[in-house]
């Protein structure tokens, strides 16, 4: 049988300019004043035999979207033809919060920076490109080990930051505030590539915790914890290795304790952030070459099938097959919408409005709603709070509305800068073109011989990931397969993912689940459409999707800060 070829490769992503604002906490105040470290984007070419080529790379940003893959895509099938496709190609962020914002095309997530970059899109856009590229030209025969293993009892690496909707799923052990730190998945996985000869040519690890060690008061350009990882990976295996310390289930995870888990250090074990952040990259680098050394024979993959499918869909009107609902019939998603516990942000990681406006928010929000259902459109307000509650509805970002409004000129700008943003860009005429988020979404399967690799693109809990994976390992196991990796934050953005019983605790990952209460249940009936369809020969496949949304080049001119 034909063996592995891998190739792997780094590139910085070069970008110009300070005082603009930092993606992932969500303030006007987070803005750019200097560079504590490089961002960089590492990419991963795999082959067997003759089979087509699979990719995989991450950006050291919050988070990637579908224009960013298809620009990407387009500048590699221009000077790579027949090797790179959409389908082949799980493109992922590592969500650093201290990297700059600005970049895509969906205005809800320039707000705060403000405005759409251009020059920083075609800077991310140019850094992939070029690391996948490389990785393409540098394929060389390879053996590829998969393991994994769980982190020491007493390594400090993550806490679940939401432990009252945690404690909510049925199946799980109930844990006090003192345990949070054992209140998630604390397994890594790990994915080895090295030449014959046995010198690496690099490894992907997955293990899911927020790189939030740097708190919104920092200015400093950072690739915080995960950075941190990989810089020391990268040093132990050598010059010319690449370390991509990827996500899985980062949900509800932080490397931030709270309550009486750890009271002495709300953002980690010393007064200064950086030592922290390094801290917590130290510990994830460390179990990766606790994992790597532990590699043997038995952990080879051996070469066989490599395959992929994709799948896009428009979440915001599904009917969920009753299999997924617990047997209730008639439940459905919803047009994207964020609740009140969202703009409250994260109490952990990242705090966001301030309490009066909170309160005056949430009178709003409760006089939207009954407003909404004494209006003519009665029946659809109705379906949309259903499929919400118990989610207090602020923004409908369908719709383009705001505490219910197609205009938000006649609220107080005074309140919040990044209202005095959206305000701007309505009277620019900016924001006529919707949404304001994407719904229409990218569900992916990679396989690589007995490992397959979903692409799930948005933000998933421990529950409700170990759920997903539960299912996809059981839809795979026929063909084959006996590894399944959940890789988060892939092709896309949409926000959070959580069970239907953690979602009825409205916490932060709740109110960000923006689908409503059965987000997770219709990704679940998704994947395993999409699965069905994998598993069938290629000729035979029927995956039709949604069209990806996209906006004119008029609109994105209005929404351009420069």
């Amino acid at each position: 049988m034909n063996p592995w070829q891998a190739g792997a490769a780094r590139q910085e992503i070069r970008f110009e300019g300070e005082g603009f604002g930092m993606m992932g906490y969500g303030r006007a105040d987070h803005v750019i004043r200097g560079r504590a470290t490089p961002l960089y984007s590492r990419a991963f070419c795999f082959r067997s035999g003759t089979q087509p080529a699979l990719f995989f790379a991450q950006a050291e940003l919050c988070m990637v979207f579908p224009e960013i893959k298809r620009a990407v895509l387009e500048r590699l099938q221009s000077r790579q033809p027949g090797v790179f496709a959409d389908e082949r190609l799980l493109l992922c962020a590592s969500h650093t919060h201290s990297a700059p914002g600005g970049f895509s095309h969906f205005p809800f997530y320039n707000f705060a920076v403000p405005g759409f970059r251009p020059q920083l899109f075609e800077a991310i856009v140019a850094s992939l490109a070029a690391a996948l590229e490389q990785a393409w030209l540098a394929l060389q025969d390879a053996v590829l080990s998969f393991t994994h293993g769980d982190f020491p009892d007493d390594a400090d690496v993550a806490f679940n930051r939401s432990l009252a909707a945690y404690n909510r799923n049925p199946g799980v052990e109930q844990l006090p505030d003192t345990q949070t730190q054992f209140a998630l998945e604390r397994t890594m996985w790990l994915l080895l590539a090295r030449t014959p000869a046995g010198r690496p040519i690099g490894q992907i690890n997955w293990f899911g915790v927020h790189p939030t060690s740097l708190s919104n008061r920092g200015r400093l350009v950072s690739s915080d914890n995960k950075g941190y990882a990989a810089e020391q990976a990268e040093a132990d295996m050598g010059p010319g290795s690449v370390a991509i310390f990827a996500q899985q289930f980062a949900g509800d995870v932080s490397p931030n304790a709270q309550g009486r888990s750890r009271p002495q250090w709300p953002r980690g074990p010393f007064r200064d952030e950086t030592a922290s952040a390094r801290f917590n990259g130290r510990l994830q680098a460390e179990q990766a070459r606790r994992l790597v050394d532990g590699i043997g024979a038995a952990h080879q993959l051996a070469p066989g099938t490599t395959d992929a499918a994709l799948l896009r869909k428009d979440f915001s009107d599904l009917a969920v097959d009753p299999a997924f609902t617990g047997g209730k019939a008639g439940e459905r998603t919803s047009m994207p919408c964020h609740g009140l516990p969202f703009y409250g942000g994260s109490p952990v990681d990242g705090p966001g409005a301030p309490a009066p406006v909170l309160a005056l928010l949430k009178v709003l929000a409760r006089a939207a709603q009954k407003r909404e259902l004494r209006g003519p459109a009665r029946a659809q307000a109705e379906a949309l709070q259903r499929a919400q509650a118990p989610k207090l509805v602020v923004s409908n970002s369908a719709r383009g509305t705001l505490l219910g409004l197609d205009s938000t000129r006649r609220l107080p700008a005074f309140l919040d800068p990044i209202l005095k943003e959206v305000q701007k860009q309505e009277r620019a005429g900016a924001l006529r073109e919707k949404p304001w988020t994407p719904s229409v979404l990218p569900l992916q399967y990679l396989r690589l011989g007995e490992l397959a690799l979903i692409g799930f693109p948005g933000e998933i809990t421990t529950e409700a990931g170990r759920q997903l994976r539960a299912l996809c390992r059981e839809l795979l196991a026929p063909a084959g397969v006996r590894e399944v990796v959940i890789s988060s934050y892939a092709n896309s953005y949409f926000g959070y993912c959580t069970t239907w019983h953690e979602y009825q605790e409205q916490q932060y990952e709740g109110g960000h689940t923006p689908f409503g209460s059965r987000t997770h249940d219709a990704f679940r009936m998704l994947y395993g459409a999409l699965l069905a369809e994998a598993l069938k020969p290629a000729p035979d496949r029927r995956l039709d999707g949604d069209a990806e949304q996209r906006f004119s080049p008029g609109t994105l001119a209005l929404r351009s800060a420069g």
